[in-house]
């Protein structure tokens, strides 16, 4: 698996570009929204405990071999497992699938406000 992390200052384009894309499905989140729109509304209020924080959203891509899937469960175990792992247990967070490319891969966003 090859991995990549990013920080950056706003959720909402994030977001929308990890939901736009064809075939994009939430494989896990703790959190209750659905849309680019309600998902960034909550993690705006987590946004709050932080206000010093510049920095404050997690990205991370995580991409599989060319030629190797796996299934929406074994993703979300992957994000919970990885969150949990770089230490970001019970921080909010949406993993989300994409398949457009050769590389089956999700992209987590996560708080880094906890």
């Amino acid at each position: 698996m090859i991995g990549k992390q990013n920080k950056g200052k706003g959720f909402g384009g994030l977001l929308k570009y990890v939901l736009s894309k064809e075939g994009a499905e939430i494989v896990g989140k703790n959190m209750l929204g659905d849309t680019a729109e309600e998902l960034s509304s909550e993690f705006s209020e987590s946004r709050k405990l932080r206000p010093n924080l510049k920095k404050c959203v997690y990205h991370a891509s995580l991409s599989l071999p060319e030629g190797d899937h796996l299934i929406s469960t074994q993703w979300r175990e992957v994000a919970d497992t990885y969150m949990d792992k770089m230490g970001f247990g019970g921080a909010q967070y949406v993993a989300v699938l994409h398949q457009d490319t050769k590389h089956q891969h999700i992209h987590i966003v996560a708080s880094r406000a906890r």
